[in-house]
């Protein structure tokens, strides 16, 4: 189930199917709960408040999804119990640990980041029309040649889905730049 649905199913009072779906990160939850000085059970009671915090700020008018809902998940995971082992005087972080936490704060940051672009990139995409994408996919993903692809899609000749390939290409290059999305820095 896409994230879009989840979100749906938690605005329109019906949490319950959106919800089964991120129980998926569970097990990841408990790694991070239990790497950090927690239990199993801690990680449980962190996920399920965690999963209550979502749902009150998916229902906010303000709330924007900028990364795929179980990162997000395990990002306010990972801070309740920051904050809970602060409250208990749980030693969560020590020493070299220290170095590597602020790491992979920085490295989840980035990930946060580069998913919002492809978010961004995949509405780009999905605006450009059937007839754009179908023709982009054949050539670029099935690697299929243009004799093909006009033949495929109703063109008079090749040299018309050249035409057409081009006019996708730059009509979507029109709107990564409008969405003031980077293609170079999608990748780590």
């Amino acid at each position: 189930m896409k994230d879009a649905k989840i979100i749906e199913l938690i605005r329109s009072g019906r949490p319950e199917k959106g919800l089964s779906q991120l129980y998926r990160s569970l097990p990841k939850i408990e790694r991070l709960i239990t790497s950090k000085g927690g239990s199993k059970q801690d990680a449980q009671d962190v996920f399920q408040e965690a999963l209550i915090v979502l749902c009150r700020k998916v229902r906010t008018e303000e709330f924007e999804l900028t990364a795929a809902l179980d990162t997000y998940l395990y990002s306010v995971c990972r801070f309740l119990w920051k904050n809970q082992s602060k409250k208990r005087g749980i030693e969560t972080v020590s020493g070299g640990e220290a170095a590597f936490d602020m790491e992979h704060e920085k490295d989840l940051e980035a990930a946060l980041e580069r998913e919002s672009k492809f978010q961004k990139l995949e509405e780009v995409l999905g605006d450009l029309g059937e007839r754009c994408l179908q023709l982009l996919q054949l050539f670029y993903f099935h690697g299929q040649s243009m004799k093909s692809i006009a033949s495929k899609m109703s063109f008079s000749s090749e040299n018309v889905a050249k035409t057409q390939k081009y006019k996708c290409i730059e009509r979507a290059k029109k709107m990564v730049r409008a969405a003031q999305v980077e293609p170079q820095n999608l990748m780590p």
